[in-house]
């Protein structure tokens, strides 16, 4: 589309010193100029100026549909590397070719890597891997020379004029977490996180964003007196549950987490945080002991509330035994006996232990990893040094 200039001018300046405009170095001077001369704009073309020409560009039948900046296991190359990739989509009902395009991640160098001739079919989708290796020579194995940074940067699909932007992701693309993949949703206009990658094909159900973790005031360890535990959350709108059961919290199971909770007693809370159209946080596990309880705990033998009565054909004998915990040799030092070595805390649903038919502990002749629970283990030192605490499996043997 081309709109020729010479006309407009003889037509709004005659007689308004015609050599003036003629001689401006911009079109935003020229705007400016029209306006104050009281000159009436009926349409105003937003193009690119060349000499007395407004030419609007053709649009790219090609856009970045998916990315992936931190593979670790979704997609190996032709070298068994997981390597960064991107993936291009031709969104139009035609064939077209990619050759003379680019790719980049710098905004001042848009010509950084040049696809070769190479064809997508219409609807169709071209995987390139942002490794570095900056390959070419096989149209069906291409990298770039650049590879991908997770904490986001620039990234740019150029059209072979080396200045036109085809589809760009700016000033950079979010925080990119490990083997989830960011790209648009099933309009064309949004993008997304994909825990679910698709490489070479239509992008599934996406997540707006991830819920950042918990902040928990108190760290695990031992505890002689009360206090309060707060719960929080960087992501604004964030609903946080949690248990005290063993249960992992979820969307709609534990509890949820408006006030100051009092801890006085030994506790194992598990918490997470929740928002709609977001993964949700990782789910954190805290174990607060309280020793005058723990000597205590089912004293006579009996289950505690919650606990099963009986297993397979085992006689039931929960706690520490009285006659030990009261007797006058060790009553006196029991407590600090129990803190001089580090402990392991181990957090599970009672149903993973105890349930007859899947209960690995009511089952102790099964073995191998169908017979893997699910577990949260945490080292506690005694002193507060600090110790660790991760998602664990656990199995009888």
């Amino acid at each position: 589309m081309y709109c020729h200039l010479n006309q407009f001018y003889k037509t709004c300046f005659l007689g308004h010193g015609l050599e003036n405009f003629l001689n401006m170095s911009s079109y935003t001077d020229f705007l400016k100029k029209a306006f104050r001369l009281g000159c009436n704009f009926i349409l105003l073309l937003i193009c690119f100026l060349n000499a007395n020409e407004l030419r609007a560009q053709d649009p790219s039948p090609f856009v970045i549909n998916e990315f992936m900046a931190s593979n670790s296991l979704t997609l190996r190359d032709e070298n068994s590397e997981f390597s960064d990739w991107i993936e291009i989509l031709n969104i139009t009902t035609n064939s077209a070719n990619l050759g003379g395009y680019f790719l980049t991640d710098d905004p001042a160098r848009l010509t950084q890597w040049a696809f070769p001739s190479v064809s997508i079919p219409r609807g169709g989708y071209l995987v390139v891997f942002a490794s570095g290796k900056n390959r070419t020579n096989n149209p069906a194995r291409l990298h770039t020379s650049f590879s991908l940074k997770s904490e986001g940067e620039y990234l740019a699909l150029v059209q072979p004029d080396g200045t036109s932007i085809a589809s760009v992701l700016e000033p950079e693309y979010p925080e990119q977490f490990r083997d989830v993949s960011y790209g648009l949703d099933d309009t064309g206009t949004n993008y997304l996180y994909f825990t679910k990658a698709t490489p070479g094909a239509t992008n599934g159900a996406g997540l707006l964003s991830f819920v950042e973790k918990i902040k928990l005031s108190m760290d695990h360890g031992f505890y002689d007196q009360p206090f309060d535990l707060t719960l929080s959350t960087e992501t604004t709108n964030a609903i946080i549950r949690y248990t005290t059961n063993g249960l992992l919290p979820t969307v709609n199971g534990g509890m949820q987490y408006s006030n100051t909770l009092r801890i006085s007693r030994t506790t194992v809370l598990r918490a997470a945080a929740f928002r709609t159209g977001y993964k949700p946080s990782a789910v954190e596990t805290v174990s607060y002991l309280f020793l005058d309880d723990v000597i205590r705990q089912a004293s006579d033998g009996k289950a505690p509330a919650g606990w099963p009565t009986t297993w397979g054909g085992n006689t039931v004998d929960y706690g520490m035994d009285p006659e030990v915990v009261t007797n006058v040799t060790y009553a006196g030092t029991i407590k600090n006996d129990l803190k001089t070595l580090p402990s392991f805390s181990l957090v599970l649903p009672t149903s993973s232990l105890f349930d007859g038919s899947t209960g690995i502990y009511a089952n102790p002749g099964q073995d191998g990893r169908a017979w893997e629970r699910p577990c949260s283990l945490e080292l506690i030192h005694p002193n507060g040094t600090k110790g660790f605490q991760i998602d664990a499996g656990i199995r009888i043997r």
